[in-house]
């Protein structure tokens, strides 16, 4: 009998290895603490998980978190990932990284390090709850120009570090950083309880994207700005801001996967919530689990039928399918409405 061709395939898929952190950061989505997640996967489950990202031909593993580095087995991990073929990197606060640690990963050819860059030392200290945090992310740049190994800040914009925004970008070129990722935060775990302090209104929203837009084109062949999911949709300003990349929906279990530390398969480490469950690894193979469509009917089997507001009305409505549903499911409790779009938000003002 021949096998069923997958029409859908993960090119990336991020890895929980632990929910473990050592910062208690203000706008954690996660809600991590110095604790993991219980009944964590063993290390060997976590292989077995690498050899069904192999059967399914994803090239290229994140390790994240939690604090990946505070994983007792993250060595071992890579160099079994690495032997299967896979390409590694890791998203960290870049607190606990050595250079031991660094000279391992350039003889196991890490690709990058994503690190979080969330203000200037006050700002990124104070939302860190971490003295001394900012300083180790600065030592990391210095280390990854020094080994060879990319390290890539990645800033979650929120009401905290949004009047120092300017300020991180001249940190980033300061440092010679060749790309930047910029985000906003969500409403999930601790950013949630603080939702009033922390997530951005709609004029701050559509200043950052303008802004980004600016800074991608002052800073042209020096620094990549890389737009994350949660700034658009569908309009001028934010296709140009996106460049060759075309918005057609979320990519959460077509085209990514996540996996807990306990096991749980979500079509995205960013949907911090168990209606978006798809299984468990325990209970079934994740390629088995991958080739289910009902798993991830909220991306797969988009009904149209259930937007809400501008959303539903929206002439984009069909390709935009609600942004990203992370952004959208945590600041209004349903995949059918984001108001975080900058195309409902200008419009909006403009008919006032």
């Amino acid at each position: 009998m021949a096998k069923k061709r997958l029409k859908y395939r993960p090119i990336a898929a991020a890895l929980e290895v632990t929910l473990r952190c050592d910062m208690s950061c203000i706008h954690c989505g996660s809600n991590a603490t110095r604790r993991d997640r219980p009944d964590s996967l063993s290390f060997a489950e976590w292989c077995g998980v690498v050899d069904e990202l192999k059967k399914l031909k994803v090239p290229h593993c994140t390790l994240s978190g939690g604090e990946p580095f505070l994983y007792p087995k993250w060595r071992e991990l890579v160099t079994y990932i690495r032997g299967r073929g896979l390409g590694v990197n890791f998203i960290s606060n870049g607190y606990n990284i050595t250079e031991a640690d660094m000279e391992f990963m350039k003889a196991s050819a890490v690709e990058h390090i994503g690190v979080s860059l969330d203000g200037d030392e006050a700002v990124h200290d104070h939302i860190r709850r971490k003295p001394g945090s900012f300083a180790k992310v600065v030592k990391l740049f210095r280390m990854g120009r020094s080994y060879g190994i990319p390290v890539y800040p990645a800033s979650s914009i929120n009401k905290l570090n949004f009047p120092v925004r300017e300020k991180m970008l001249r940190i980033v070129l300061e440092n010679g950083i060749k790309a930047w990722q910029v985000q906003i935060v969500n409403s999930f775990g601790r950013a949630g309880k603080l939702r009033g302090k922390l997530i951005l209104d709609p004029d701050q929203f559509t200043t950052l994207c303008d802004d980004v837009l600016r800074w991608q084109k002052d800073n042209a062949g020096r620094l990549r700005i890389l737009p994350a999911d949660s700034l658009g949709y569908c309009h001028p300003v934010t296709d140009a801001m996106l460049g060759d990349y075309e918005w057609q929906g979320c990519n959460a279990g077509m085209y990514v996967v996540g996996i807990q530390a306990d096991g749980t398969v979500l079509g995205c480490l960013s949907l911090q919530d168990k209606a978006f469950s798809a299984g468990n690894v325990r209970e079934r193979p994740l390629s088995e689990i991958w080739a289910d469509d009902k798993a991830f009917a909220y991306t797969r089997r988009h009904d149209p039928a259930k937007l809400e507001g501008a959303c539903k009305t929206c002439g984009k409505a069909a390709v935009c399918k609600a942004g990203c549903l992370g952004m959208a499911f945590s600041t209004s409790g349903t995949i059918g409405r984001n108001p975080y779009c900058y195309k409902a938000i200008t419009e909006s003002r403009a008919a006032k």
